[in-house]
């Protein structure tokens, strides 16, 4: 595990692999949504899995990362590794960093892998209706309940099964610690972020947008969001993981692995 201090934050990071750069780039609640795909991705890559600020062991010493802070900690991290371009795989709330990063700094970008991206909202999604419930339960203080709500609402109810299969029984537990950083820094920043057209504008690097099969079931809003990001990124494309719900990452960890390899294919890093 690599450290690096950025200033308002210290970052640990993984480096494995040789080849072409892929920067990964987790959601919310654990640093280790990519660590299994990873894994299996650094047999023909040079791997960077950022623990982002606030999660497995990188602090957040501002107390309030914005998604342009945490851009930010990304491109340091390539900087201190020697990568002028990367691969970007960002899932969730990842995806909303990556989308920043290749924006401000579209020499940093090769490509574009967006899982599930949970940012921006798209005018006509779906209003899921589990998600006033687990904001609630955070608000009274009960993280778990809260975490419980959240990812069974838009990962279906054998996501506790899918964390300890991949990550453990300790990574479960990281998972739910997680979500009072979730619920009480990283939501309020996401929803301050300013991404719209004109920002999209700026990315140059082609983009797959993925989208778990499961959600239009579940009611999650991850497909319209989706839609609304490929309206704006003329090289874009859409892919529909059949079977797969916002955890995908974990749910399938060597199909996400493979569509990245796929996607980044010919085009060098």
């Amino acid at each position: 595990m690599k450290r690096l201090d950025v200033g308002d934050a210290r970052i640990a990071y993984t480096d494995e692999g040789e080849g072409d750069a892929v920067l990964l780039l987790h959601g919310s609640f654990t640093a280790d949504w990519f660590t299994p795909a990873g894994r299996r991705l650094a047999a023909g890559h040079r791997v960077l899995n950022v623990r982002r600020a606030g999660y497995g062991g990188s602090e957040d010493l501002a107390g309030g990362a914005s998604v342009a802070a945490h851009a930010d900690h990304a491109a340091r991290v390539l900087e201190d590794a020697g990568v002028r371009r990367a691969h970007l795989v960002g899932h969730s709330s990842g995806a909303a960093v990556a989308l920043q990063l290749a924006s401000t700094r579209p020499d940093m970008a090769a490509t574009l892998v967006l899982l599930d991206a949970a940012f921006p909202y798209a005018p006509d999604e779906p209003k899921h209706p589990a998600m006033p419930h687990a904001v609630e339960a955070a608000a009274e203080g009960d993280y778990e309940r809260a975490f419980d709500v959240f990812l069974g609402g838009v990962g279906g109810p054998g996501f506790r099964e899918v964390f300890v299969r991949e990550l453990g029984a300790d990574g479960l537990r990281e998972a739910v610690a997680g979500s009072r950083y979730f619920f009480t820094v990283e939501g309020p920043a996401l929803r301050a972020w300013d991404f719209g057209r004109t920002q999209a504008a700026a990315v140059t690097a082609p983009v797959l947008l993925a989208v778990g099969g499961e959600g239009e079931r579940l009611g999650t809003a991850y497909r319209a969001r989706a839609a609304q990001l490929a309206s704006w990124l003329p090289d874009s494309q859409t892919r529909v993981v059949p079977g797969a719900g916002h955890a995908l990452p974990l749910e399938d960890p060597a199909s996400v692995a493979a569509m990245v390899e796929e996607f980044a294919g010919g085009r060098r890093g």
